[in-house]
């Protein structure tokens, strides 16, 4: 037994049968029935992997182009690289310069989803791409959302923009750019606070807006080099909050995990995965396990875990990637994993000891008989072996998500707090 394994037994065979069963019923309520029948009586063992492809990855071929655009200089090849968790220097990065660099609608497709594309679309007001011909030259219409970035104020260009756009009845939010260089200078020059800075810039903008009749803009403050600071989270959550479901699906699962925004989107999106994953796990490939009633395919179950790990920011990559956002180190991080590292470490080990902890208190055969009485229950019964079986590895499933989503909360809490920590000694040096 790894040393992980056995500092966290305890908390991998934590469990509240009552909760578990309230979860396993809740997750089918907005399953369509009629779907679901047809999809049992065509599964056998040859085809059951069909299902995880069919409702697990079919967010990856979904197209979702969003298109980011503005005055020349205004910092809009710089979003699109942090957008897609690039940095000028590269491979694939958006050529970053002081003077118009984007001359036609260029597309970076993200790293780690190609069907996600972020677009560079020439500034407005240049000579070659005057207000009134952009929106037929840019095919505004093939875009599902607009980012529309200013560094000072947005000109009569921007607003030209957002009435064909308001026509064309598209999503958009206004991004200002540039407050980590705005925000200290005005704070030294006028004796003023953080937040005094963002309500003026806000302010100003917004009567700008209203008074040329653009009613209740969506404003956010960033500094488009940095996911994690200012408003880039929100702005983030607006854009995906505003698109179709399957679309708010494939770009929240494409995005990195940097903020706990994000954590809990991504959570909530692969908890409804779950039904799905139990099912293959209880349909096809089922050994016995000793000291488990059931029969489960547990390499189903720890193939679901190693995604999930990835996709929640606990891998090396992730953790590194962080630790450069948040200005530290990926060994600190990794300090505030818990449960997840024995997941990590020993992940069949891990997953059957949370498989035996949820037999030796009796779940199998109470989540098995909950589930069978209801209507669902009897077209997962026509399916899988056992009934208890698809139980119990829902059940096992269910808290492997819970631990690994709460230890990327305490990674990014723990991030957080160590930069706010170096900012304050930094900003008493300074004194």
């Amino acid at each position: 037994m790894s040393d992980s394994l056995e500092k966290y037994t305890e908390e991998l065979t934590d469990f509240s049968l009552e909760e578990e069963t309230r979860k396993m019923k809740a997750t089918f309520v907005e399953v369509d029935l009629e779907e679901l029948k047809a999809e049992m009586e065509t599964m056998n063992l040859e085809n059951h992997s069909e299902v995880i492809t069919k409702h697990i990855e079919q967010w990856k071929k979904i197209p979702l182009n969003i298109a980011i655009t503005g005055e020349s200089g205004s910092g809009k090849s710089t979003m699109v690289n942090t957008l897609r968790g690039l940095k000028p220097r590269d491979k694939g990065a958006a050529l970053v310069g002081v003077k118009e660099t984007t001359m036609i609608p260029t597309s970076y497709l993200h790293p780690d989803n190609p069907n996600l594309k972020l677009w560079d679309l020439p500034g407005m007001g240049t000579l070659k791409f005057p207000a009134i011909e952009y929106v037929e030259k840019m095919e505004c219409q093939k875009y599902d959302f607009f980012l529309i970035v200013s560094h000072t104020r947005f000109s009569e260009n921007d607003l030209n923009l957002v009435r064909a756009l308001r026509r064309l009845d598209k999503k958009f939010a206004f991004v200002r750019s540039r407050m980590d260089i705005d925000i200290p200078n005005q704070m030294e020059d006028y004796g003023i606070t953080e937040d005094e800075v963002k309500e003026e810039v806000r302010g100003d903008i917004s009567k700008y807006l209203e008074k040329e009749e653009i009613d209740q803009p969506q404003i956010f403050l960033v500094n488009c080099r940095q996911r994690t600071t200012y408003e880039f989270s929100d702005l983030v959550s607006y854009i995906w909050d505003n698109l179709p479901e399957m679309k708010r699906i494939a770009m929240v699962l494409t995005l990195k995990a940097v903020t706990e925004s994000m954590v809990t989107a991504k959570t909530d999106i692969l908890r409804k995965e779950i039904k799905w994953t139990a099912l293959t796990s209880a349909a096809g490939g089922a050994v016995p396990i000793p000291g488990v009633s059931v029969a489960v395919d547990v390499a189903i179950i720890a193939a679901q875990t190693m995604d999930w790990i990835t996709n929640l920011g606990l891998d090396d990559i992730s953790l590194k990637q962080i630790a450069e956002e948040y200005n530290t180190t990926a060994d600190y991080l990794r300090k505030n994993i818990k449960g997840t590292s024995a997941l990590i470490a020993s992940p069949r080990e891990a997953i059957v000891t949370i498989l035996r902890g949820l037999a030796l208190a009796g779940a199998p055969k109470v989540l098995g008989e909950s589930l069978k009485a209801t209507v669902v229950g009897v077209f997962i019964g026509s399916v899988v072996s056992s009934i208890s079986a698809y139980g119990c590895t829902y059940a096992a499933l269910n808290k492997i998500l819970t631990m690994i989503s709460e230890d990327s909360h305490r990674v990014l809490q723990a991030a957080i707090t160590i930069r706010a920590k170096k900012m304050t000694e930094e900003a008493a040096t300074a004194v």
